[in-house]
Formats: C-alpha cells, sequence, structure tokens
C-alpha cells in the first residue's frame, strides 16, 4: 500500500494529538518552522499540513499568536419526540433552552420581518402555492456572542397574521410558545438535513474561517389536521455544532 504524501502524514500526526487532547482547546500548534524541522521537510510543506487542519476547522489562524486549536465546544442539537416540550418547560425559544443548558449564551440579531412570497424550494413543505404571500422572521442566532446559525422561518398567514410573529421584536418566549398560545397544537414534524459549502455572504454573516462547511436543516411542523405550521430554514455553522437524534421504541422509556 502506498505511503500517504508526507503533509498528509503531517497532518494526520497533529489530527491525532488535537482529538486525545496532546493539544486541547485553545493550545498553540508548533510553528510552521518547528515542524519544518520535526519532520525534516521544507517550511512551504509544513504550511500546507497545517492548511489541512485549517480547511476541516480544526484549528484557528491568527495573525500574531499563530494556529490554535478551536477551543468552543459545539451546540448539541438534539432532536427527539420531546423537542417541543423542552420549550413549554423553559418559556424560552429551544435555541435559547439548548445553549444555556450546554453552559452557552445565547442572543439573536432581527435581521428581517415582514410578508414576502415563499420562495420556491419551501412552497411545497408550507402547503402553499408558487408565490403566496407568507410572513418571513430572519434572524442571526449567536453563541456568546458568536454568530452560529442564520434562522429564517416561514409561516401561513392563517397561523401569523394579528399576532406578534409579525412584530420587528425578538420575541422572548420563542414562536414555538407564540403559536402554540395562539390556540394551534403541533402533533408530529420532520427534519431534512443538507450539508453544503457556504456562499461567500453566508461567510460573511457567520463569520466563518476559510473550509467551514455550513449544516442546512428544514425543519417542519404539522398540526392535528396535517396543516403546516411552520417551516424553519436554519443554516448552522458546522464548526460550532453537533446534531443528536433520540428515539424509543413504542411503550419503550422516554
Amino acid at each position: 500500500m502506498a505511503q500517504a504524501p508526507i503533509t498528509h502524514q503531517i497532518a494526520g500526526d497533529l489530527r491525532v494529538k488535537i482529538e486525545d487532547g496532546t493539544y486541547g482547546p485553545g493550545a498553540l500548534l508548533p510553528s510552521e518552522p518547528e515542524l519544518a524541522q520535526k519532520y525534516g521537510v521544507s517550511r512551504q510543506t509544513a504550511r500546507a499540513a497545517l492548511k489541512i487542519l485549517e480547511q476541516e476547522g480544526l484549528i484557528v489562524v491568527h495573525s500574531t499568536r499563530g494556529r490554535t486549536v478551536r477551543n468552543r465546544p459545539p451546540l448539541r442539537r438534539v432532536s427527539s419526540t420531546r423537542r417541543h416540550a423542552s420549550h413549554r418547560e423553559s418559556g424560552k425559544p429551544v435555541f435559547d433552552t439548548e445553549a444555556m443548558v450546554q453552559g452557552q449564551i445565547p442572543s439573536r440579531r432581527m435581521l428581517m420581518v415582514g410578508r414576502g412570497p415563499v420562495p420556491g424550494d419551501i412552497v411545497s413543505w408550507l402547503g402553499a402555492d408558487a408565490g403566496q404571500e407568507v410572513v418571513i422572521r430572519k434572524r442571526l442566532q449567536l453563541l456568546d456572542d458568536v454568530p452560529a446559525v442564520i434562522s429564517t422561518s416561514y409561516y401561513p398567514l392563517w397561523v401569523a397574521e394579528g399576532t406578534r410573529l409579525e412584530s420587528a421584536d425578538p420575541l422572548p418566549e420563542g414562536p414555538d410558545n407564540l403559536i402554540e398560545r395562539s390556540g394551534h397544537r403541533f402533533s408530529r414534524g420532520m427534519e431534512l438535513l443538507r450539508a453544503r459549502m457556504p456562499t461567500p455572504d453566508e461567510v460573511r454573516v457567520l463569520e466563518l474561517y476559510p473550509g467551514v462547511p455550513v449544516v442546512q436543516m428544514l425543519h417542519i411542523d404539522y398540526d392535528p389536521d396535517g396543516k403546516t405550521l411552520q417551516v424553519a430554514d436554519d443554516l448552522y455553522a458546522a464548526d460550532k455544532h453537533e446534531f443528536a437524534f433520540e428515539w424509543s421504541e413504542p411503550g419503550g422509556l422516554a
């Protein structure tokens, strides 16, 4: 079996040391000259090896300090049959509830609230007609003041019209609680995930490092009659999140 190129060998050695904690979160990695001397390679080769880890999102480049291991733990986004129960118990948005439980401080910046035509890729999920007017709420969700998610939610007018879903202000209790307090009931839901590389605008808004992908999640909620209450189009910075899916057999322990 052919031996891996030296750049991949160096990157692999460093990756193992990051994973086993030799270089823990926030740790300073060896410099290019140090790696070049250790492995008997050129500085350019050492730089290429470090670039691999940078593109994987494992390390961060600082203009004055060099390269360090990312030190921010990912937020675990949990999907389960109790997902809506979490916001009922906390009285806060699901994003905030998960962040606070995991020791991070959530916040948000409203980017856009208003009525507009439903996008083509959302039409079928919302059960709407092409070009139909809906209420749109777009906001940037942050963890410890660092951009983490671009959230865009779409609500049919029969759900949102005349409610605070049309308010330009943040909703302290979250849209899910507001929907339920307006007399609607969540019955079932579905989530669809896609991973891709971000657009230049998404890189700017989420302040992404080079090589970091995004995960797009469509979250669709239905009422007992099968009508769509909301479609959330969330774009997650992949280096700041991990996704967990809980399940149980019918009659099993919750």
